[in-house]
């Protein structure tokens, strides 16, 4: 997963139309940050959250804003092939875009787990909401897509389903 700055990506657009086209278009070189296989701590499936380690410290305070305060985008790339990407918040922004989101958790920024300290925990959503909360769907539309993710995720020993 590449995930950019503002500088990178300065906006969306209107729609997921405009922000798809913008995504497919910026070269993954200019990412300001990429989780690696290294970084991947888990990949929920049931609730499409997925857990890394947080490179710059404890807390979501430890990050840069594109991580969290609703600048960045991200985009999920699997074998070379841009899945899907939207714009980075946090669970408690209010959506005024009909793009993907990647939410990063109360769970995680009220601290309510003394276990999420070091690592950071979002979730991947379809569908504008008052608040993110972990959905189910896998938000690329190609079940064998998605099937071949899973595998994946099964043999580096990541995934929790």
């Amino acid at each position: 997963m590449y995930i950019f700055d503002q500088d990178a990506v300065p906006g969306l657009g209107p729609t997921a139309d405009t922000a798809w086209q913008i995504l497919q278009a910026v070269p993954l070189a200019q990412s300001a940050f990429t989780v690696t296989e290294q970084l991947l701590l888990s990949y929920h499936w049931p609730t499409q959250t997925i857990t890394f380690t947080n490179p710059w410290g404890q807390t979501d305070l430890d990050t840069p804003g594109y991580m969290w305060g609703g600048d960045g985008a991200f985009i999920v790339v699997f074998q070379g092939q841009r899945l899907f990407g939207g714009k980075v918040v946090t669970a408690g922004s209010p959506r005024r875009f009909d793009y993907h989101a990647m939410a990063l958790s109360n769970d995680f920024l009220f601290m309510r787990n003394p276990e999420l300290q070091g690592k950071l925990v979002y979730s991947f959503h379809t569908r504008p909401s008052l608040m993110y909360k972990p959905q189910s769907e896998f938000v690329a539309a190609d079940p064998a897509i998605a099937e071949a993710v899973k595998t994946h995720l099964r043999q580096l020993g990541k995934l929790v389903e």
